[in-house]
Order: structure tokens, then sequence, then C-alpha cells
């Protein structure tokens, strides 16, 4: 399994290279070494011009300290996969950390307080009537996603190389709605709107409820009924609570002095709990795995990993067709090219029940689940860094 995820790296790669902005020719690389201070110049110690041992260990110190701050995320991601490998029963659903409460619950509502207290309710209203950029994103999600997915499915059916309960997996996968937490903590670590995620991930899990089971039929020849109750609760509960009482509590404590100068330490905050949601998503997948041959996990990753970089390549490019702001393109890449498992396995479960293959008509999601969360979170520097050089 560890072997397969190499795959997901090479594509990550692959996609950050779409986001890469040109640099002139004109402007010099920067230094790769710092002149010492002053102070430790003239020091009597450093009088030779050679730096002590200790201002040599105060250099490497600093530059490491450096380079952990502003890559803070990526590192970030990577140490808690690494965490996830090395011993998946702590973090799984069940396991000591309870990551059904801690994660599902604690995670995501922090996300969304913290949210609240970051964003001024101006921004939020702005993001409410932005009405073009929510069909760009639920359009793309909901219609064009399921429409590339089929047909990439159906040629590959022909062909012999996938099995039909594969492609019924990828059609379900596809026409899912975007994530509810995840593309708005994606968002806002990218440098993204994070107003306008948080509107889409509500309403697209709305849309969701209404159009998936009805697109089900049609294109599966199946169809389930999604709770629209059950839903209606968990957004009432993890999202839209949590993001009132952050809206609240946010002029007060604004009054106050609290939020100033604290705006790193919230998103550092939003960061840490997205963090834990990779690790807990890492820690079941490590410990799970799919019921499949190697063989066929393999290409299955690779065919979800390709589409998935062809459908974010696809939505920044429509993007910057449409004319959006960095931020705005940003967040129309990762909210409307993520899917969501929390409404998609209860939907497989529901739509596929009695069936024996459940288990390999459930992979496609489970693959698309970690590949998009380790994806966007490798993206998430260069998108902040081209979202930082618009930015007035």
């Amino acid at each position: 399994l560890t072997s397969v995820y190499m795959i997901v790296l090479v594509v990550a790669a692959a996609s950050s290279a779409a986001f890469t902005p040109a640099l002139p020719l004109s402007r010099a690389p920067p230094a790769l070494l710092r002149s010492p201070p002053p102070l430790l110049a003239t020091s009597p110690a450093a009088s030779d011009g050679r730096p002590t041992p200790l201002q040599r260990l105060k250099t490497a110190t600093s530059s490491v300290a450096g380079f952990l701050d502003r890559r803070y995320f990526l590192v970030g991601v990577v140490t808690a996969v690494a965490l996830a490998a090395a011993y998946p029963p702590l973090g799984r659903r069940g396991g000591p950390l309870r990551p059904e409460r801690t994660v599902a619950w604690g995670a995501t509502c922090g996300i969304f307080l913290l949210s609240g207290l970051n964003l001024p309710t101006s921004e939020l209203a702005r993001a409410a009537v932005s009405v073009r950029l929510h069909a760009l994103i639920q359009g793309f999600n909901l219609l064009l996603i399921p429409l590339t997915t089929v047909l990439s499915c159906n040629a590959l059916l022909a062909a012999g190389l996938l099995q039909p309960a594969l492609r019924d997996g990828m059609v379900v996968m596809g026409l899912l709605p975007t994530t509810i937490n995840m593309c708005v903590a994606l968002s806002r670590s990218s440098g993204g709107d994070e107003a306008v995620a948080i509107f889409n991930a509500v309403l697209g899990n709305l849309l969701g409820v209404l159009l998936t089971p009805y697109l089900l039929l049609k294109l599966v020849g199946s169809a389930g009924a999604l709770s629209a109750a059950d839903t209606l609760q968990k957004l009432a509960t993890r999202v839209l609570l949590p993001l009132l009482v952050g809206q609240l509590l946010r002029p007060p404590l604004q009054g106050a002095g609290v939020l100033a100068g604290r705006r790193k330490l919230l998103s550092r905050s939003s960061e840490s709990l997205l963090l834990l949601i990779v690790y807990s998503t890492f820690c079941d997948t490590f410990l799970r795995g799919f019921g499949v041959p190697p063989a066929t996990l393999a290409g299955l990753l690779a065919f979800v990993a390709g589409l998935h970089a062809s459908h974010l390549w696809l939505a920044w490019q429509l993007g910057g067709l449409a004319g959006l702001r960095a931020k705005q393109r940003i967040t129309l890449t990762l909210t409307a090219t993520q899917k969501t498992l929390a409404l998609g396995m209860p939907l497989l479960g529901v739509v596929f029940a009695g069936r024996p293959d459940l288990g390999l008509l459930c992979t496609p999601l489970l693959l698309q689940h970690p590949l998009q969360l380790l994806v966007g979170s490798l993206l998430s520097p260069r998108l902040k860094r081209i979202a930082a050089e618009e930015a007035p």
C-alpha cells in the first residue's frame, strides 16, 4: 500500500507545475547565504571573518525555524502521513484518540468557529451574492466532473481496462457534492476566498441531497434516498452553529483587542485542525486497505489521480478564462474538484445494498478522499504565493 501511494506524489508534483507562476528573467535569484549581522562580524570571536561554532549553530537554527514557519502546513502533512503509517491504530475510528468525536466533531466545528472569528460579516455577505462564482463551482462539481468521469469510465470499460463494479463506483464518486470542511480549510491555508468556500460547502451539500439520487438513477440505473433531515442537521450543528458563534464572539473580542495581531495564530490553529483530519484519514486508510489485488489498486489509483489532476487543471484554467482574481480562482479550483466521503459512503450503502462487490464499489471514493487531501495540501504553499503576489 505504501508503494502505491508513490503515484499520488507523482501526480501532486505534476499538478503543482500547473500553478507555478513564471518568474521574470530580469529578477536576480535570492542569495543563498546572508552576510552575518554587523554585531557578530565585529565581535572578537569573529575578528578573522569566520563565524564561531555558536554563530553557525544560531544561523542554522534560524534557517530551520524560518523554513518550518514558511512551510508549516506542508511539513505538517508529511509528518501526519508518516505518523499514521508508523502506527495506524492510534488514530483510526474507535481508536484511543476517538476521531469520530475529536475529528468529526471537534476539528470540523473548530475550523468553522475559527472562520467565524476571523471573517468579517461583510465578507460573508459579499460571498453570498457572488452568484456567478457559485454557479461556476457547483456547475463544475455537479455537472462537468460527472460528465468527464462517465465518459472516461465508459471508454475504459469498453476497452476492457475497468471492471463494471469499479465503473459504477467511479460514477457515484463523480456525482457527489464537494467536501464540508476540507475545501474550507484548504482554501484558507492556500490564500483563497474562505467566505466563498464556506458558502459553497453548504450549498453544494444541500444540492447534493436533491441532485445526486436523480443523477444516479439516470447514469447508473439505481437510486437511493439521501436523508435531507440528517444532512441538514449535520450542516447546522457542525458548520452553521460554530460559524454563527464565531461571528457573535468577533465584535466583543475585537473591541477588547483580543484578536488584534492574531490573524496568523488563527490561521495556524485552523491548519493544525486540518492536519488532525489528515492524520486520522490516513490512519484509517493504512489500517483498512482496499481488499483488491495490488495491480488493480495501483491501476485504479493512477486513473483516479490522473482524473483528479485533470479536473484541477481544468478548474484553474476556467477561473482564468472567467477573469477571476487569484483568491477566487484558488477557491474555485480547490472547492469544485473535491468529493465528500461523509455523504458518499452512506449513499453507496443505500444504493448498492446487498451487492457482494460493495467493497469494490467503495474503493474509488476511498482512494479519492486521501488523494484530494494530500494533493491539495501539497499545492497549498504554491497557491498561497500566487495569491500573495496579486494582493495589493
